[in-house]
């Protein structure tokens, strides 16, 4: 009986260790449009978040939106999990 008990707990414990690696979490980051030529080039649009799928692109003109390193610097292309 006792051998039961311990083997029941390793399975739940396993379990749920399995679903926290699966879970996501959302990180809602400014999303920034690269705008040539003006005086600062990455403006702020709206939130993004870190899900790998879809791209995050503005709701006002379609634009892709980036994440902002510096008020000159915005590379790297941001992604939304809810379009």
């Amino acid at each position: 009986m006792p051998v039961a008990f311990v083997a029941l707990g390793l399975v739940g414990a396993l379990s749920s260790n399995a679903m926290e690696k699966k879970a996501t979490v959302l990180v809602s980051e400014t999303g920034y449009k690269k705008v040539i030529g003006a005086a600062q080039p990455c403006q702020p649009v709206e939130s993004c978040d870190n899900v790998q799928g879809q791209l995050c692109k503005s709701s006002i003109d379609n634009s892709q939106l980036y994440r902002r390193i510096s008020d000159n610097q915005c590379p790297t292309m941001l992604f939304r999990s809810n379009p």
